[in-house]
């Protein structure tokens, strides 16, 4: 286990320094979360291939707006994993012209575009996309002063769920009322209610499970803030024990805390702890043994990365208003 978690965090930290020789000037909090997606799936950068997508974007921009901002990365980031990135680029713009129809032009849309590709084909879209804009407006009847546009994005991943609408917002309301009483913050509880929603499983037992992994890295002096602990809740319904999943996370945690851009002047130790618990969630997502608990946490954990993101373009935006 040992040598996997060490591979897992070279191959990570390579992929941090390409994209950063790709993409100049990103947001920080970008690069980690681009470069697990290609750590995830077992690739590492190309920078040429990712210097093609980056142009195929900046070329077609004018068509496809909301790709000039914080988006641009990830999702070139997406198309370099692809055979013909300009097909796929294609086809995610034909995508977006759906998806905006329902939640409108924006950054949050342009990022469900080149998701959904990736998870159901074109005969599906219209239909999930219009059962997310009935779940975001549940949302916003629920909680009108949280939900905002970049909650259509876990609109968008919890309407893949099997569950009927119904019982996916019984479940986020079971899951907000409990958490309540452990996490101030309510619109980070808001985000993970929605992960934790996504996966099968009783709601206590769920809440429990994470809010025990919470104490436990707590305990051992780890704490996660505003828009971690989403992560951390989708490394809770991964099908392994807390004692394991804390020990994992410490370890990759240690280790990074002696990389370049983690150290005492890099990124501070929350987000540090974020992506200890995103690497631990592709070690052990990929060792699950059934595909429907792979595929429930594989959806649970892109949703959190999501979240993060949808929180950075909300953090960006607010810091450019007057």
């Amino acid at each position: 286990m040992e040598e996997k978690i060490t591979a897992l965090c070279e191959s990570f930290i390579e992929n941090q320094t390409a994209l950063k020789k790709v993409f100049t000037m990103e947001s920080a909090y970008i690069y980690p979360i681009a470069a697990n997606a290609l750590t995830a799936r077992g690739f590492r950068a190309d920078e040429e291939k990712l210097r093609e997508c980056k142009s195929i974007i900046s070329k077609n921009a004018g068509l496809f707006s909301f790709l000039n901002g914080m988006v641009a990365t990830p999702f070139a980031v997406n198309l370099s994993m692809k055979d013909d990135p300009k097909a796929a680029f294609d086809r995610t713009a034909g995508f977006y012209a759906v998806i905006k129809k329902s939640f409108d032009s924006s950054s949050y849309s342009a990022l469900l575009a080149f998701l959904l590709p990736d998870m159901i084909g074109e005969e599906q879209l219209e239909s999930v996309v219009a059962r997310g804009r009935e779940l975001f407006q549940e949302m916003k009847k629920k909680h009108p002063f949280l939900t905002g546009e970049e909650d259509s994005v876990l609109a968008a991943f919890l309407a893949l769920s099997e569950k009927d609408n119904a019982t996916l917002i019984d479940d986020m309301e079971a899951c907000y009322t409990l958490l309540k009483g452990k996490f101030s913050s309510q619109n980070s509880i808001q985000s993970v209610s929605h992960i934790l929603s996504i996966t099968g499983g009783s709601v206590r037992e769920k809440v429990e499970h994470l809010t025990e992994l919470y104490d436990m890295l707590k305990d051992a002096g780890r704490k996660y803030d505003v828009y971690t602990l989403a992560t951390l809740a989708a490394v809770s319904i991964l099908d392994t024990d807390n004692e394991k999943l804390r020990d994992t996370i410490l370890t990759i945690d240690d280790y990074l805390s002696g990389q370049k851009g983690y150290g005492f002047f890099g990124i501070d130790k929350g987000t540090r702890l974020m992506h200890a618990a995103m690497l631990t969630a592709d070690l052990y997502d990929a060792a699950q043994t059934t595909h429907t608990a792979a595929t429930a946490s594989t959806l649970a954990m892109i949703a959190a990365q999501q979240a993060a993101i949808c929180i950075i373009i909300a953090s960006a935006a607010l810091a450019n208003v007057d």
